[in-house]
């Protein structure tokens, strides 16, 4: 609002060139609307336009202009074409005076100091919440918003400011948290978000963590059977999520935070954003001093995130003397690694306010407005997507490895480990490689854009790139990283039909009839060939189940390079997964059961060499087996004749014993015998080789089921005006 800049003109008023031009035109301007008869220069005058053009022209005499990146005339002569196309209807003259006056109010505010000056004190003593500075409007100590649809979650912001010169909204500390599942949540922070209006939308780099058990779970505990926004439309107030973030973040204020930042000896007060912001009851009209608290506020917000203080405390561990590059990309994997340690949200505000209660916020007449004119709704998301490209600095997601192992024990290992020893030495190696670390994805360079069409008759369809796709593994530890992948990029494609927007019910599919569903049979029956009777088939048992689709499709760029470790860890898995699948076979082909012959739980462990091939420990643990085997059935059969009491019963065991222990001795032999240590690093170490080499994408494309049933009209509502 105004600024203390010199003019252009060399800093001082020209008082001659004042009263030759501005100061003469109004003169001109009034004595034409007294004059005339016609009544064309009141009417002039009174839309507002000539007020505006007089305004333009006293700004950009003293070089303080709105627009200024426009030339001067270029601007008065459109503005006044505007006018005079509005004034050929009295509807479209009463919209643009309507329009003209707050616009004029606007340029006295941006243009002259006095008037924005007694703007801003004025507004600074009658609203608390928000902070006018300079050409900036300031919110702090915003209410989260709790996520309350599908999925849990709470999502904040603890700062706004919006420029009104450039027209740009900036969001400072954002933080979310989503409960994915009982034992996964998801937690995402940025240290800023610009979106310069009606040009695009600036992210820099987002953090976030993937955490997996109760121990790390910050909404572990969080009721699913609490109060719900039914019966609580327009009350902010405190749910079971907020309580359940709060209470995460007052423990980890509990806990010992750095002293040292990024910037020096600086302390870093252990405070969450509301209590950094409840002192600030009232703000000074004084503008200099306003100016202070808002620049507090923000350093205030930046040294509390928790990447800054995940990255002072890297700096700490490595020490004054180590080089610590702050944006470098294996500071990024190290920060997302330390932020496991932290809340989810770790500035929770005192209030929130759920998504469902937004959604009832429209009065019934306005929403029943909506409803009728899906057209509307299509035309609003089409400007915001075509005038918003997304770009993001980088996207850092990390995760611990111990919940991989955990699920590799459920569903791979299984119980197979118990009775195998090469199984078992697999399973160490894969546990130690993953359960001892934590794995960083890293997402640089993604440049997003969307298209919402204003026909409903096509698709929306979304379009990411990434320029660079790399995975870290990290040993916190040890403090040590290693990229283990990176990609030459990748990209990405969402499609999703537009009558899933909302008020767009009337687009709907409507549930197939048996008739319906007996012509779709038929055009499976007459399908001509795989490709179209496979097609024939999706389709049928879509509409069976009464669904639709997203299509996704994701691609990686190549070449990609691959670590060492990594192909170790891979080879490691591939084998074990192959003797698993060829011990199931021939447990099923021996006892037509898809269950281990003699498997015992109680079986002792058998130390194996890691430094051993495949082919040779299974050939010689197999002999071992056997020979251990044989000698204790021989040893049975000794004591039995020198006791007297070999019968025919204890023949048949000790036939059945016999008969078993040869079994297993062959099975490891042909397990043994066809899977091979240095077949399998021999067939990866290839594709790791193709890979660096090979030039292209590779990817998946498929589809994700959406049922249709809750997007289907209810009865009683309106017909349509603009579909």
């Amino acid at each position: 609002m105004g600024s203390n800049e010199p003019s252009r003109h060399g800093g001082r008023f020209n008082r001659t060139g004042a009263l030759s031009s501005p100061v003469l035109l109004t003169c001109f301007a009034i004595a034409l609307t007294l004059i005339t008869t016609t009544g064309w220069a009141r009417r002039w005058l009174a839309s507002g336009a000539a007020i505006e053009s007089l305004l333009i022209l006293y700004g950009d005499h003293v070089s303080r202009r709105i627009f200024p990146d426009l030339p001067l005339w270029t601007l008065l002569v459109t503005f006044n074409l505007l006018y005079a196309i509005s004034s050929t209807s009295w509807l479209f003259y009463a919209a643009f005076a309507a329009g003209c006056y707050p616009f004029i109010g606007i340029t006295c505010v941006i243009q002259f100091d006095p008037v924005s000056r007694s703007v801003r004190k004025r507004l600074r003593q009658v609203l608390k919440q928000l902070h006018f500075t300079r050409d900036k409007i300031a919110l702090f100590n915003l209410p989260a918003l709790e996520i309350d649809t599908d999925l849990d979650g709470l999502f904040v912001i603890r700062g706004i400011s919006i420029s009104l010169s450039s027209l740009t909204v900036v969001a400072h500390g954002i933080e979310l948290g989503l409960k994915l599942a009982d034992e996964i949540e998801l937690a995402m922070c940025a240290e800023e978000v610009r979106i310069p209006l009606f040009r695009r939308v600036e992210v820099g780099h987002v953090y976030g963590s993937v955490k997996g058990g109760k121990p790390e779970l910050f909404f572990g505990d969080l009721d699913d059977q609490g109060d719900t926004a039914d019966d609580d439309i327009s009350v902010l107030g405190e749910t079971p999520l907020l309580r359940a973030a709060t209470l995460g973040a007052e423990g980890y204020g509990r806990r010992p935070k750095l002293l040292e930042s990024l910037s020096g000896n600086v302390l870093m007060r252990d405070s969450s954003a509301k209590a950094g912001f409840d002192s600030i009851k009232a703000l000074s009209p004084d503008e200099d001093e306003a100016e202070k608290q808002y620049l507090a506020m923000l350093q205030e917000i930046k040294i509390s995130s928790v990447v800054y203080e995940a990255k002072a405390k890297l700096k700490s561990k490595a020490g004054p003397e180590a080089e610590f590059l702050v944006d470098s990309k294996d500071t990024r994997a190290a920060v997302c690694a330390e932020m496991r340690n932290m809340p989810s949200i770790a500035h929770p505000p005192s209030r929130s306010v759920r998504v469902t209660t937004l959604q009832r916020l429209a009065p019934p007449h306005i929403r029943r407005f909506m409803q009728r004119m899906p057209f509307l709704y299509r035309l609003l998301l089409a400007a915001v997507s075509y005038f918003h490209a997304v770009s993001i600095k980088s996207i850092n997601v990390a995760g611990s490895g111990q919940f991989t192992a955990h699920m590799l024990q459920q569903q791979v290992f299984k119980h197979y480990a118990t009775d195998n020893s090469e199984i078992r030495r697999l399973e160490r190696r894969i546990k130690h490689w993953l359960a001892d670390a934590n794995f960083c994805l890293q997402l640089g360079g993604i440049d997003g854009t969307g298209q919402v069409p204003l026909s409903a008759t096509y698709d929306i369809s979304a379009y990411l790139e990434f320029n660079d796709v790399m995975v870290y593994r990290t040993m916190p530890e040890m403090g040590t990283s290693e990229r283990v992948v990176r990609l030459g990029g990748a990209h990405a494609r969402v499609t999703l039909p537009s009558y899933l927007l909302p008020h767009h019910e009337h687009l709907v599919p409507d549930k197939v009839t048996d008739y319906e569903e007996l012509q779709l049979e038929g055009d499976v029956q007459e399908a001509d060939g795989l490709p179209n009777r496979k097609r024939a088939e999706h389709v049928l048992e879509k509409a069976q189940r009464d669904e639709t689709s997203l299509r996704l499709s994701v691609h990686a760029s190549l070449p990609a390079a691959l670590d060492q470790s990594l192909l170790n860890f891979v080879a490691a898995l591939v084998k074990a997964t192959k003797i698993i699948e060829i011990e199931k076979e021939v447990d099923v082909a021996n006892t037509g059961l898809d269950t281990p012959v003699n498997s015992s739980p109680t079986s002792p462990t058998l130390p194996a060499s890691d430094d051993a091939s495949v082919a040779s420990a299974t050939s010689i643990g197999s002999e071992r087996s056997v020979n251990t085997n044989f000698r204790s059935i021989a040893r049975n059969i000794k004591q039995g004749l020198k006791e007297g009491s070999v019968t025919g019963h204890s023949i048949k065991e000790i036939a059945k014993d016999i008969g078993t222990t040869t079994q297993r001795g062959m099975k490891k032999a042909l397990v043994g015998s066809m899977v091979n240590d240095r077949w399998i690093a021999k067939l990866v170490g290839k594709v790791a080789a193709k890979l660096q080499q090979a030039e292209g994408d590779v990817g998946y494309s498929g589809e994700i089921s959406i049922p249709l049933a809750p997007y289907r009209a209810v009865e009683g509502l309106g017909s349509k005006i603009l579909p």
